[in-house]
């Protein structure tokens, strides 16, 4: 479903997408990775990718749900400030250090994209600045997040400030690639929902932001067993059904009125 909502922001085109998925308890549960698998697609999708490519925030390698996209670039960049950036296989220029922070060249990117790194974001003027100065003018940028509409991100943030993300990082452990699912940055959730987006790229000079919303049920890992049915309940009767609520939210930025 497309719903097409008029300029909010100045000259900015605002588009609200939901993910055709089945809202059912058997499908979601069965198929847990089905946002990054939406994600990679949606990425294979865009022909800048066959350009000049900026990961930010890409880690030593790309993540085991973006194996797919090896092979696909036509050249690939990365920023990150982790120094396992220095062993990252796929990259034809590095800098081990935050974004904002770096002198990337300017116009230089068909496409950036940010997985799972929005929620990390502590000044969201700042990073989205940097991004569409480093966007060539028919550039794109992707980012993937949790939904700041959704509860998950409520704990999370709570998890945190109680002092308590160490904890959850044993418990919740690593994904198939051996990386820890939680991960120990600092999270800030800034700019998680349309609206704080919209907030942080007013005036920035990009012509339309399309948000994509996915159910995803993940979250039940931070309960213990015998409580998690309650965020199985919220997503069934919340999450699944209402778009806004959607847990994951997937951000299309277009420089021109092109796209790509």
């Amino acid at each position: 479903m497309v719903r097409k909502e008029p300029p909010v922001n100045g000259p900015i085109v605002v588009r609200q997408v939901r993910a055709d998925v089945p809202v059912s308890w058997p499908v979601l549960d069965a198929d847990r990775s089905g946002f990054q698998k939406y994600f990679q697609q949606l990425l294979l999708e865009t022909p800048g990718l066959k350009g000049r490519v900026l990961d930010i925030g890409c880690g030593g390698n790309l993540p085991t749900a973006l194996q797919g996209l090896a092979g696909q670039y036509g050249t690939i960049d990365g920023i990150d400030p982790d120094p396992a950036i220095a062993k990252h296989p796929l990259l034809s220029r590095r800098w081990n250090s935050s974004f904002e922070a770096t002198a990337v060249p300017e116009g230089d990117y068909d496409l950036a994209y940010a997985y799972n790194v929005l929620e990390h974001i502590a000044d969201p003027k700042a990073f989205f600045s940097k991004v569409n100065g480093v966007l060539k003018n028919n550039g794109v940028f992707w980012g993937l997040t949790p939904n700041g509409c959704h509860p998950f991100p409520v704990l999370s943030r709570s998890i945190e400030l109680l002092g308590l993300k160490s904890a959850a990082r044993r418990r919740i452990g690593q994904d198939e690639s051996g990386t820890m699912r939680v991960n120990d940055s600092p999270a800030y959730y800034r700019c998680n929902t349309p609206r704080a987006v919209l907030a942080a790229i007013d005036g920035l000079g990009f012509h339309s932001a399309t948000f994509f919303h996915y159910p995803c049920v993940q979250w039940d890992t931070y309960f213990p067993s015998w409580l998690r049915w309650s965020p199985r309940a919220w997503d069934l009767v919340f999450a699944a059904r209402f778009t806004s609520l959607m847990q994951i939210l997937i951000i299309k930025l277009d420089k021109s009125d092109g796209g790509n």
